[in-house]
């Protein structure tokens, strides 16, 4: 499978090194509206082509799948015209910033047999295969809780007055799109659509949420999803039953360590022997190799309750996102 990447940040470099040691999957074309930025990042990343026109390289038959890092609000553009040039498109989390637009991006792709897909990591892992498996073992579930929270590089620089992307809201930007995206990943892979939610935020004068608490109404349980960007924590994940819990220290994000304990067991696991954003580039690779649309349809799916739920939680502090 040869890829065409959207986007020179260092999600795309990281993505490619991990993807890199999937069988057969190549990198071929990078587009950079600018070319001295994308001839760095070909550089560093070992690609040939470098396009500033992105026709072009969605015209080139060499690309048969673009990874898209662009900014979470070029999203739905940019995977919009991948697949109207008929390639297979990766989007980077969040899959889009708006419901409606997630809904055209999934009746484009199944229109034309394309395979779609959002580049959430933490969903494809190993580790998280153990805890669906031993999740029984829990007892009646009560409690969920998840933290994914670290300062900002660029929060300063909102502070100061600036309006960096991630901060933006005319760029789909916050922690809820950005960090607690992965604990509301997580939690609805496991448990699916809760009954309803609520989204206590932090915002920022433009309105953006540096910080915030999002709270899932699953009947007999329930979840809090903990996202900051405006400051720091310890990461965990925690799902709690009358007969046991499990445990992941250093958050859902990266999966890195699963602690199941019960009333006459404790168990550490550490199975994960690839890079973090290995396994869903492999889920990906298989599923197009043998036309598993079903497969396809089953994760659309999933990303799509995401969206709804987001841009709910978005919508209940005043923030709605076009794209």
């Amino acid at each position: 499978m040869q890829v065409g990447v959207i986007g020179t940040g260092s999600i795309a470099s990281w993505f490619i090194q991990a993807a890199r040691l999937v069988e057969d999957v190549e990198f071929v074309a990078v587009y950079s509206r600018a070319q001295a930025t994308g001839d760095k990042f070909a550089q560093d990343n070992r690609i040939d082509k470098v396009y500033t026109d992105l026709e072009k390289m969605l015209k080139d038959n060499d690309v048969e799948a673009v990874y898209i890092a662009s900014p979470n609000s070029l999203h739905f553009d940019h995977a919009k015209l991948a697949l109207e040039h008929n390639k297979h498109v990766l989007i980077e989390k969040p899959f889009t910033g708006n419901f409606d637009r997630a809904k055209e991006l999934v009746a484009l792709a199944q229109s034309k047999s394309l395979f779609l897909f959002e580049t959430i990591c933490n969903i494809h892992m190993p580790h998280m295969d153990y805890i669906k498996n031993r999740i029984q073992e829990l007892g009646q579930l009560r409690m969920i809780q998840c933290n994914y929270s670290q300062y900002s590089s660029r929060y300063d620089a909102l502070l100061s007055g600036k309006t960096p992307n991630v901060f933006n809201p005319k760029m789909s930007g916050g922690a809820l799109m950005d960090l607690n995206i992965y604990n509301l990943h997580f939690t609805m892979y496991l448990f699916g659509k809760p009954e309803s939610i609520h989204y206590f935020a932090n915002q920022h004068e433009n309105g953006i949420d540096t910080s915030g608490i999002l709270i899932l109404d699953y009947g007999e349980f329930k979840a809090t999803l903990t996202g900051a960007k405006d400051s720091a924590s310890y990461n965990v994940g925690q799902i709690q039953g009358e007969t046991g819990h499990i445990t992941i220290p250093n958050g859902v994000n990266g999966l890195e360590t699963v602690i199941l304990t019960t009333d006459d067991t404790k168990k550490e696991v550490v199975e994960q022997d690839k890079p973090r954003l290995y396994y869903q580039v492999a889920v990906f690779k298989d599923m197009v190799d043998n036309n598993d649309f079903e497969l396809r349809d089953f994760y659309l799916e999933h990303s799509l309750n995401v969206v709804e739920v987001a841009t709910e939680a978005l919508r209940q502090i005043g923030l709605e996102f076009e794209y």
